[in-house]
């Protein structure tokens, strides 16, 4: 399944999958939806050069 053009960015939600996550497909952006309930949204297409490290932090922040 296509999560992200960026193969980092891919990586890391097929790994949360593994963990119990789930992915949900939206219009312009998909959702990682953690076990509790909360949520990351993933850039399917990220043009931005820092946006795995902005990812990266948006999950650490959900762990919280």
């Amino acid at each position: 399944m296509y999560y992200s053009k960026n193969k980092d960015i891919a990586k890391i939600v097929r790994k949360h999958l593994r963990n119990g996550w789930c992915f949900r497909r939206g219009k312009k952006h998909g959702r990682l939806v953690a076990p509790g309930g909360r949520f990351v949204i993933v850039p399917s297409t990220p043009s931005d050069g820092r946006a795995i490290y902005n990812f990266m932090g948006e999950l650490r922040r959900c762990y919280e």
